[in-house]
C-alpha cells in the first residue's frame, strides 16, 4: 500500500506517574516497517558495530518456546529509550514456529501471521549490518495474543534468530536480546498498518533462548538461571472483565497497558521495589540454586502482592480479587508455584506431583471453564531450537550468560 492511500500516522501520549514527585510524559508515535528514525544504531546500546556484506542462500526453521513473565522488579528503570526493569521468567512448551531464508534479490517476502513486525525487523538486520541482500520469512505465533504469553517478543525472538542463523550468527543470544530490547514493537491499537513501540524488560528473549525459570536485571542482563525438570504447567486464561475486547480478536491491548505501566505499576513499585529485590536475593535465589520448586513457589506468592504485580493483578477487576482468588485457591491444592503472568490475565501454576495436577484440572473444570482456556503443559528446559538441512542445534550453546 503506496503511503498517499494510508491514514495519517497518530501518537498515543500517557502522562508517567512514578515516586511522588515524578511527572513526566511518554509519547508513542506510530511509524511504518522500516523507518529508520526508529532503527537505532549498535553502539547506542552497547554492542559493537559489523557487518555481513556477501549473501549466501541459506534457509533455517526456528521453534522457541512462549514465556510466562512472572514479575518485573521495578518498573521506573525502563521506558521508550531505555529496556530494562528486571523480572523473573519462565519457558514453557508451547512454541513460536518461523521459516527464514536468505535471498540475493534485496526485497523482503513476508507469510503467515505478525507480518508488520516481521517486516520491520528485515528492516533492522539489513540496516545494521549493511546487508545487501534479502530475505523470505514465513511465522506462526501460538495464537494467545495480549493475555500475557509474550506473543509479541515471541515472534521477535524467533525471526530474529532465523536472520541471525542464515547470515552466519553474526550476534550471540545477549546482543540479539539487546537488538529486540531496543527496537521492540507492538501493532498500532488504530489497526491501520503501523507500529508503535513497546516496553521490553528482557525477559522473554532470555526464556526464549535458554529455556528453564530466570532471573534478569536491569539493562537486559540474565542474572541466574535453573531449569526445572520434570515440571509440569498449567496455563489458565479466567474470564474477567478485562478481557472483554482483547480475547474477542483485538489486535493489541497496548493502550490499557502502557496507562497501567507508566502509572499506577511504577507508583507502587516506587515505594516497595526494595522489599522484592531482598525477597528475590534471600529467598528466591537460594530456592532456585536449591532447585526447591516449593521454595521458588513461596517466594513468587509474596511477590504477587507487591508493586507492579499488585497493580497488574488488581486491573482484572474488583481490585484482582479474581486473580487472587485463583492464586490462592491452586496454592491451597497444592501447586508449588503459582502466579500470574506479565499484565494477565493469564494464571499459571507449577507442580511435579501428578496428584496435585490432577487436582487442579478438575477444579478448573468444575467450575465450567471452558477447554479452550487450559493449556496443559510443561517447563521448557532447552529454549530455541534451530533446524538447518534436517540438523537441529540448540541455540543457547553459545554460552548460557553471555547468550
Amino acid at each position: 500500500m503506496e503511503n498517499a492511500q494510508k491514514p495519517p500516522k497518530q501518537s498515543l501520549e500517557i502522562a508517567i506517574i512514578g515516586g511522588p514527585f515524578d511527572r513526566i510524559t511518554t509519547v508513542l508515535k506510530e511509524f511504518e516497517p522500516g523507518d529508520k528514525e526508529f532503527i537505532k544504531p549498535l553502539q547506542s546500546y552497547g554492542v559493537d558495530p559489523r557487518s555481513v556484506g556477501e549473501v549466501e542462500e541459506r534457509e533455517v526453521e526456528v521453534q522457541v518456546p512462549a514465556r510466562l513473565h512472572p514479575t518485573v522488579f521495578d518498573m521506573n528503570r525502563f521506558n521508550l529509550n531505555r529496556a530494562g526493569g528486571g523480572g523473573l521468567g519462565l519457558a514453557i512448551k508451547v512454541y513460536f514456529h518461523a521459516k527464514v531464508k536468505a535471498i540475493k534479490e534485496p526485497k523482503f517476502v513476508i507469510k503467515g501471521e505478525r507480518t508488520l513486525i516481521m517486516e520491520h525487523f528485515c528492516h533492522i538486520f539489513k540496516e545494521l549490518l549493511s546487508y545487501p541482500g534479502g530475505f523470505e520469512v514465513e511465522l506462526y505465533d501460538h495464537k494467545r495474543r495480549h493475555v500475557g504469553l509474550g506473543s509479541s517478543i515471541g515472534s521477535m525472538l524467533a525471526i530474529c534468530i532465523g536472520i541471525n542463523e542464515v547470515l552466519g550468527r553474526p550476534f550471540n543470544g545477549r546482543e540479539l536480546r539487546r537488538i529486540i530490547g531496543y527496537h521492540s514493537c507492538e501493532e498500532s491499537p488504530n489497526g491501520n498498518g503501523y507500529l508503535m513501540p513497546a516496553f521490553e524488560t528482557g525477559m522473554g528473549a532470555m526464556v526464549g533462548v535458554n529455556g528453564g525459570w530466570i532471573i534478569g536485571t536491569d539493562d537486559l542482563e540474565m542474572v541466574y538461571r535453573v531449569p526445572l525438570p520434570d515440571t509440569k504447567c498449567i496455563v489458565f486464561i479466567p474470564d474477567v472483565p478485562s478481557l472483554e475486547d482483547e480475547f474477542l480478536g483485538k489486535e493489541t491491548a497496548a493502550a490499557s497497558e502502557v496507562e497501567l505501566l507508566l502509572r499506577r505499576a511504577r507508583y507502587l513499585d516506587s515505594m516497595q521495589s526494595g522489599v522484592k529485590a531482598r525477597i528475590v536475593l534471600y529467598d528466591m535465589l537460594p530456592a532456585m540454586i536449591k532447585n526447591d520448586l516449593r521454595g521458588i513457589g513461596d517466594a513468587m506468592f509474596d511477590l504477587s502482592f507487591l508493586g507492579s504485580k499488585r497493580a497488574e493483578c488488581e486491573q482484572h477487576g474488583s481490585n484482582g480479587a479474581a486473580i487472587y482468588n485463583y492464586i490462592s485457591t491452586f496454592r491451597e491444592i497444592g501447586a508449588e508455584v503459582v502466579g500470574m503472568s506479565s499484565v494477565g490475565p493469564t494464571i499459571f501454576s507449577l507442580t511435579r506431583n501428578d496428584d496435585t495436577y490432577k487436582r487442579i484440572l478438575k477444579y478448573l473444570r468444575a467450575q465450567g471453564i471452558p477447554e479452550s482456556r487450559i493449556i496443559e503443559t510443561e517447563v521448557d528446559n532447552i529454549g530455541g531450537r534451530v533446524r538447518e538441512n534436517g540438523v537441529e542445534r540448540i541455540f543457547q550453546h553459545d554460552g548460557w550468560l553471555q547468550g
